[in-house]
């Protein structure tokens, strides 16, 4: 049977930048962040160029829990570099690496604790092989035929990686994308370099009744265009411009939402952050969570003033 997340349970994640580039470092990273907060579900949080990294991306990565990797040397710089992204064994490599994560992940937690795995939408993917949205973009309308080339290869080492990782021991995907904006692209481009990838790796994932979390990052997003993705939860910033009241979502979709939870604001007021969140728990589909990953600065005390503040009575593993 299909595991669900729990109503009005409550998970967050972050980066550590510090000490996340390794297999051992994510593992503990994991697992010090789950223990010390025993959360409802966990949000594996591999650096997010993992993504890029698996196909040669050079990063730098710093001793520094506040310092993002930083790119040094994309994998594409022009159309025919697109020629070096090949279909990967996800097994291999970077993403291999990330199997290991999983499995050292559901050792050590059993079988109770709903994991998901962080995966990028194939066009978030791309834009990462390259120097930025922008060199992808400048792409697209001097070549779209190669950008489809990029973006098919993408998907098809993706939906392998994600097959692998609910055998790795994954109960599904939070996946993600921050294309899906109106500031971005039109939702007839979205729908021809978005949704038509993201479909395959959707349909695969629910074709093994995996769970799979929709996080539509942003401001003056296409959510309202996606309420029909075939996937169990909604994951957006309520509190963004353009945001649709998670109360409709929830009536409209019939499935979970998941958000609440400001994060630029819980390190400067867990009380105030609390009280925002506190109006959503007349939503009986609602999982509280940040609205994008909690920033590294935001210290322990602030997370624990936070809950107490909130206090939902969350059923705990």
């Amino acid at each position: 049977m299909k595991r669900e997340l729990s109503p009005h349970g409550i998970s967050m994640w972050r980066h550590f930048f510090d000490r996340e580039r390794t297999v051992d470092e994510l593992t503990h990273s994991m697992i010090r962040w789950q223990e010390q907060w025993n959360w409802d579900f966990m949000k594996i949080n591999p650096p997010a160029c993992y993504h890029a990294l698996a196909w040669g991306a050079e990063y730098e990565f710093f001793n520094d829990p506040f310092h993002e990797p930083e790119l040094r040397k994309p994998v594409i710089t022009n159309t025919e570099d697109v020629d070096k992204i090949q279909i990967l064994d996800p097994t291999k490599g970077e993403l291999g690496e990330q199997l290991k994560v999983i499995r050292n992940l559901r050792v050590y937690f059993g079988s109770d604790l709903p994991m998901l795995e962080t995966v990028f939408s194939p066009i978030e993917v791309a834009h990462r092989l390259l120097t930025g949205r922008e060199a992808l973009s400048s792409m697209w309308r001097r070549s779209p035929k190669a950008v489809h080339v990029l973006l098919n290869r993408i998907t098809k080492t993706f939906t392998q990686f994600c097959l692998k990782a609910l055998d790795a021991g994954a109960n599904g995907i939070f996946f993600a994308t921050k294309w899906a904006n109106k500031d971005l692209l039109t939702w007839e481009e979205y729908t021809e370099l978005g949704t038509t990838y993201e479909m395959q790796i959707l349909n695969a994932m629910n074709h093994r009744g995996a769970m799979i979390v929709l996080h539509v990052c942003g401001e003056n997003t296409y959510l309202e265009n996606m309420l029909d993705y075939q996937v169990d939860a909604l994951s957006y910033d309520f509190f963004a411009n353009g945001a649709l009241d998670p109360q409709n979502v929830a009536a409209r979709s019939g499935k979970q939402v998941i958000g609440g939870i400001d994060p630029q604001l819980l390190g400067k007021d867990p009380k105030a952050t609390a009280d925002k969140c506190k109006k959503y728990q007349a939503i009986d589909k609602w999982i509280a969570g940040p609205s994008c990953v909690v920033p590294p600065g935001v210290s322990d005390q602030a997370i624990e003033e936070f809950l107490t503040h909130l206090a939902i009575d969350q059923p705990r593993f």
